[in-house]
C-alpha cells in the first residue's frame, strides 16, 4: 500500500513538472518575442514563435529596440553548423521594413527585414541587403 502511495505522488509530481510553458504575445507589437526558422519559401523565410531558441537560425526582438540573432558561429555554412547568439538593434523604417544592425563572427552587419506578415504564431519575412 505504501509503495502505491509513493508511486501516485511521484507520478503527480512528474506530470506537474511537464507543464508546457505558455508563450507571451504582446498584442500591441506582434514582432516582439523569439522566432525560429521553420521553412524557406522562395525568397521568404517563415519563422515560428517559440519560448526559446532551438539549434537553428532565429531572432529575439525585444521591446527596447535590441535583439538577439541566432546565426552561424563561423564562416563555414557546411553542415554540421554551429550556432551562436549575437546582440544587435532593430528599428521600424516603415510599415513593412525593419532595419537590423547586428554583430556576427566577422564584425557588424546591417540589413532590412521586409515583413510580409506577422501574427501570434508565424512571421514571414524577406532579407534585403543594404547597398554600400
Amino acid at each position: 500500500m505504501n509503495k502505491i502511495t509513493i508511486l501516485i505522488v511521484s507520478l503527480a509530481l512528474f506530470l506537474s513538472a511537464c507543464k508546457k510553458e505558455e508563450i507571451q504575445v504582446d498584442p500591441n507589437n506582434l514582432l516582439l518575442g523569439i522566432w525560429n526558422v521553420s521553412e524557406y519559401v522562395e525568397n521568404t523565410t517563415v519563422y515560428n514563435r517559440s519560448s526559446a531558441f532551438v539549434d537553428e537560425y532565429g531572432y529575439e526582438f525585444k521591446s527596447d529596440g535590441t535583439l538577439t540573432e541566432r546565426q552561424n558561429a563561423g564562416w563555414c555554412g557546411t553542415p554540421p553548423i554551429t550556432y551562436a547568439d549575437y546582440d544587435g538593434t532593430w528599428n521600424v523604417v516603415n510599415d513593412t521594413l525593419i532595419q537590423i544592425t547586428v554583430n556576427y563572427w566577422g564584425g557588424t552587419m546591417s540589413y532590412y527585414l521586409d515583413i510580409e506578415s506577422v501574427d501570434s504564431q508565424n512571421l514571414r519575412a524577406a532579407l534585403v541587403l543594404l547597398e554600400e
